[in-house]
């Protein structure tokens, strides 16, 4: 009389929910049938040249509507308010309560722009992703838990404009939002209106979500 020991495929093929020993199955033991073809120039060169021609059509969708889109972009780093200074230095030279400044920019658009029409905004030597950036927040007081003698040591340098007021948020991510108002106007000879532009409709649905 023969006898198996635990180890055996016999003591997993009863089914003992003590052993680790994965069934003795073709999946399991990796003895799936397997097709390896051999790349050779005769089988790779027609592949590539049938792919190509496959997305020939894809490109010429993609130069088409690319071309259709229609940019201008207006830098106001050096705009001038009404008495000629730059609002950089004038807001530079106010206190955190007098930092305003409005200037204006004239420019022209050469032809007509069909469908809607966004606004965005650039700002150079600016990295969010820098990992003190990122972690310059303090996730309790954006809880709504604010405690002013137990701060995030995360917040530091921003955490306090002086010793009576503190920064609620703190941090940097909340000390650099950006604040510019942008108005705009359309100015003719007979006519000079305001532009109405909304805020709706410019954010993902995932950015809404999470």
């Amino acid at each position: 009389m023969e006898t198996a020991s635990p180890g055996d495929n016999g003591a997993n093929a009863a089914g003992d929910p003590n052993t680790k020993k994965p069934n003795d199955s073709a999946f399991k033991q990796q003895r799936l049938r397997a097709w390896q073809p051999i790349l050779t120039a005769g089988t790779v060169l027609p592949t590539f040249f049938v792919i190509g021609v496959a997305f020939i059509p894809i490109g010429i969708g993609m130069m088409y509507f690319s071309a259709n889109v229609m940019e201008k972009a207006i830098p106001y780093t050096d705009c001038e308010n009404e008495a000629g200074d730059r609002c950089s230095d004038v807001i530079s030279n106010k206190t955190a309560e007098q930092k305003h400044c409005t200037c204006s920019v004239p420019f022209e658009i050469e032809s007509d722009w069909q469908g809607q029409v966004f606004i965005y905004y650039e700002l150079e030597n600016f990295y969010q992703n820098h990992r003190r950036y990122v972690k310059s927040r303090d996730d309790k007081q954006l809880l709504g838990k604010i405690d002013l003698n137990n701060p995030d040591t995360e917040c530091k340098p921003f955490y306090k404009l002086n010793e009576t007021i503190a920064y609620l948020p703190c941090g940097a991510i909340a000390n650099s939002l950006f604040s510019d108002v942008i108005v705009l106007k359309y100015s003719t000879e007979k006519e000079n209106k305001t532009v109405n532009v909304t805020r709706t409709g410019i954010a993902w649905d995932s950015d809404k979500k999470i």
